[in-house]
């Protein structure tokens, strides 16, 4: 839901150059499988979870659209009743194929005249199917910043198709202006006679919005006569001749968060910011926001407006916490959905979906269905969502959301636990930890409760005297749920207490555990590690010799990253091994009291972000290190960060021969008596999901992009007690599960 995608790759970019990424070479070779090998991956069901930030039916209905801020766009199919992910693997063209990050994508439309039709922002380009999502290509468009995880990324729409000609579409850019196409994207010609938008007051860049045709108003030429544009700080602009000539409509908002044309040919608009609701028609502007009275007084939080397609009269406008106000007017006046009682969710595919808590369901979009009266769907945080609204709807009545997020699965991975004699355990950001019983089957709940909308998982461990025992850290902004679960992850509990640098806002970090009693914890935010002799009923802050003191301290500088830096040893209770990237691997004896600088500096380059550092369970003193995922998709890769291996508890390091950049790694059961290993990177130049059986001697590639996602991998594992079995986490697109093919080796 929040800015995952941003975060990780304004930092990640910095994390490496150019020609740094050059300095190790490893010459490509073909991989031996050349896809998934000897194992087969479904997803891990757990559902939706992310945030839809924008939807776009067809005139015919026969199209439903979403787009995600962190990975891919759906589309929607009515005889499975289903969505289906449509930036793959199999439908990027060849030269996209590679691990990102960041791939939401920034907006979405079909054609009006050809449902066949797509054009996509994404990457920072634009990209055109004509097989409904199955193939696309990238135009020729001039790559420039479109950002799908930005502050406004929910507002729209930034494309725009003719209503008549699908080879001519208009795009609205962040900071370039707008930009319009008539040969199908390929040539492009900026729209000079719109201003480009302005910064906002917070320095981010709104950009061109609420970009709408209206097919009624007919044609100029060949071309559609009338457009609508928005430009941020300049308000919005019409052309009646089919973009020869722009006016701006004085008198209306400064900007637009989203807007859609009435059955009238009335265009409605969420403007001001999110403040005010307006309708602009042949009678010029006119500020029809709900309860307007308020209008300038405080921010209304208007995030989109719909009109009925049925009733031209009938208007709807959303707030940004899925409340709406209905109109039978067009906005003369209104009923607040606040007067017909509170709104209510209904989850049946995705059970979880109506048990959480989410009061406030953040608006990504609203609109009608374009063959179903009274029909409103919803794209929003966790998913999307369908409501009939009644015509006879009186005070007193209830406003009943239900789900349709069947096929997405769009949370952000931060950790898979597989602890041995157990179930799966995962980690995501917004919605702390499911535990998985049954991988095939939707979860009902998620841990460790439900009374707080957005709390992320951050980091987990099990004991290894007693692998029912597991830890994790969840918190979030003034909310921490960090604590205990002694079954398995079944029930939890919370601390009785914390660090003091949890009262100080220091969210995120890592957790290992020793034991029930014993637990080293590494927060972020440049946080002191603490450890519990007690189990949590009191946090002591770790005396390290030759810490550094100033502002950065090397324990980890951001809550986004996905660094796990504290490890406990498998065998020797209340050891633990500690990572300053500042100043080396520390390790401890005594369960945290006191601390050796065992390793002086970085075990390997670029440790500052993604550092993950791993115990190999069963083995004493056994370690492996990665600095973890280095760079943006479009950077040289691999990058220089090699797997480091240690046999003696941290003293020396030895990289592993053939991997050149590890994103992630994880244990598993294996074959004999050494655990398997588990990698997402590169190994012997080649991208992929990689296992070892031999102790990191060789390696097998058992998937190249699984399930098609070109999200980066974020966490891997094995299952603790089944060779047969994989686990793997992406960067917005949820989990997957692999199994050994039968008959393979």
């Amino acid at each position: 839901m929040f800015n995952v995608a941003r975060l990780l790759g304004r930092c990640l970019l910095v994390a490496l150059s150019a020609s740094a990424a050059l300095a190790l070479g490893a010459g490509p070779v073909a991989a031996e499988d050349g896809g998934d090998g000897d194992f087969q991956w479904r997803p891990l069901r757990v559902g939706a979870g992310g945030f839809i930030t924008g939807i776009d039916i067809s005139p015919d209905a026969r199209v439903a659209l979403i787009r995600a801020d962190t990975y891919g766009a759906y589309l929607w199919s009515e005889s499975e009743r289903a969505w289906k992910q449509i930036v793959s693997e199999a439908s990027l063209p060849a030269e996209d194929l590679h691990p990102d990050p960041s791939s939401g994508v920034y907006e979405i439309r079909v054609a009006p005249s050809d449902d066949r039709r797509f054009y996509m922002a994404f990457r920072n380009g634009i990209y055109r199917s004509d097989d409904m999502g199955g193939h696309w290509r990238r135009t020729s468009f001039a790559p420039t910043t479109m950002d799908a995880n930005d502050e406004h990324r929910t507002s729209g729409p930034k494309i725009a198709v003719d209503p008549f000609d699908s080879d001519l579409v208009y795009v609205g850019t962040p900071e370039g202006g707008l930009f319009a196409s008539a040969d199908g994207g390929g040539s492009w010609t900026s729209v000079a006679q719109v201003p480009v938008a302005d910064a906002a007051p917070d320095k981010t860049y709104p950009g061109m919005t609420g970009l709408v045709f209206d097919a009624r108003a007919g044609q100029s030429g060949a071309k559609a006569a009338k457009l609508f544009a928005s430009s941020y700080g300049h308000g919005v602009f019409l052309t009646t001749d089919g973009g020869a000539t722009w006016r701006e409509l004085a008198g209306g908002p400064r900007n637009v968060v989203h807007a859609k044309i009435g059955a009238d040919g009335a265009y409605y608009a969420a403007g001001d910011d999110g403040d005010d609701v307006w309708r602009y028609d042949d009678a010029g502007w006119e500020n029809i926001t709900p309860g307007r009275e308020l209008a300038g007084k405080h921010k209304q939080e208007w995030c989109t407006v719909a009109p009925d397609p049925f009733n031209p009269k009938r208007i709807v406008a959303g707030k940004v916490d899925g409340s709406i106000a209905i109109s039978d007017d067009r906005g003369e006046t209104w009923r607040n959905v606040t007067d017909f009682g509170p709104i209510s969710r209904m989850a049946s595919d995705i059970p979880w979906l109506e048990w959480t808590r989410e009061v406030y369901m953040t608006c990504g979009d609203m609109t009608f269905d374009a063959k179903s009266r009274d029909l409103l769907w919803f794209a929003e945080g966790i998913g999307v969502w369908q409501a009939t609204l009644r015509r006879d709807a009186q005070a007193g009545d209830s406003l009943l959301y239900e789900s349709r997020s069947l096929g997405i699965e769009q949370l952000v991975a931060n950790q898979i636990l597989s602890p041995p004699g157990g179930k799966p355990l995962l980690a995501s950001w917004d919605r702390p930890v499911f535990r998985r019983d049954d991988v095939d089957a939707f979860p009902t709940q998620h841990g460790p409760d439900n009374r707080d909308a957005i709390v992320a998982g951050w980091s987990l461990d099990y004991a290894a005297n007693d692998s029912r025992f597991i830890a994790g850290v969840f918190n979030w902004w003034g909310v921490e749920k960090s604590g205990a679960s002694q079954d398995g992850g079944k029930t939890w509990r919370r601390f009785s207490a914390y660090p003091p640098s949890s009262k100080a806002g220091k969210i995120g970090g890592s957790l290992a555990v020793s034991t029930a009693m014993n637990m080293v914890w590494a927060p972020s935010g440049n946080a002191t590690p603490y450890y519990t002799l007690d189990g949590g009923a009191s946090w002591v802050a770790a005396t390290i010799p030759d810490a550094p003191k100033d502002a950065e301290t090397g324990w980890g500088f951001a809550y986004y990253l996905n660094r796990h830096i504290v490890a406990a040893d498998r065998v020797k209770s209340g050891v633990f091994y500690l990572y300053n990237d500042l100043r080396g691997l520390y390790r401890t004896a005594d369960g945290g009291k006191s601390w050796t600088l065992v390793y002086r500096g970085e075990i390997a380059p670029f440790s500052k972000f993604n550092a993950k550092l791993a115990s190999v369970p069963g083995r004493a003193g056994e370690l492996f290190f990665t600095s973890g995922t280095q760079g943006g998709p479009t950077d040289p890769h691999p990058a220089p960060n090699p797997l480091m291996h240690s046999l003696d508890g941290g003293a020396t390091w030895t990289p592993v021969p053939d991997v050149q950049e590890a994103l992630t790694l994880g244990f598993g059961k294996g074959r004999g008596d050494y655990p398997a290993i588990v990698l997402a990177g590169y190994v012997r130049g080649e991208y992929g999901v990689w296992r070892s059986e031999d102790a990191a001697k060789s390696w097998k590639r058992i998937g190249r992009f699984p399930l098609g996602i070109l999200a980066a991998v974020t966490t891997v594992s094995g299952d603790a007690d089944n060779p047969d079995r994989v686990y793997l986490g992406f960067s917005g697109a949820g989990y997957a599960v692999g199994d050994r093919r039968a008959g393979s080796e």
